[in-house]
């Protein structure tokens, strides 16, 4: 016979001495004191009115803060300056080309050939030189 048992109360496996005869239930079950069932937890809530809203005043309605543009605060902020931008470009397109080339340089990144300021009374050429390497005179390539 198996030297061990599952107690049916406590659900716990238990070698066989514990248990009495053919009892289902352990010794440790069976002289544990009682316990008491918890009463159930009684809760009072109290719940009280805001005082009603005073209505809206009469006239032109006023555009609600989010209604205006779609999307988040921060996206229509960038949507505005990105504007902003154009227009500053359309309206001084020298001063934008050499402050944007100034900025693509202190970002590390090459400047475009639409980056160069254009000059009154030239046209762009279509034919785009490529960069020497440093320190290779284009005249030994």
């Amino acid at each position: 016979m198996s030297r061990w048992r599952k107690c049916d109360t406590c659900r716990k496996v238990r070698p066989t001495e514990e248990f009495e005869g053919a009892a289902t239930t352990c010794q440790v079950c069976l002289t544990a004191p009682v316990r008491k069932k918890a009463a159930p937890v009684t809760r009072t809530t109290t719940t009280s009115r805001a005082p009603a809203a005073a209505p809206a005043p009469a006239g032109p309605r006023q555009p609600l803060l989010g209604a205006v543009g779609s999307g988040d605060l921060e996206v229509r902020e960038r949507r505005a300056k990105r504007k902003a931008y154009d227009a500053l470009a359309e309206s001084h397109p020298e001063e934008f080309a050499l402050l944007l080339r100034d900025a693509r340089a202190a970002e590390g990144l090459r400047p475009k050939a639409s980056d160069a300021p254009p000059e009154h009374g030239a046209e762009v050429s279509a034919e785009v030189t490529a960069p020497s390497p440093a320190g290779v005179p284009a005249s030994e390539m």
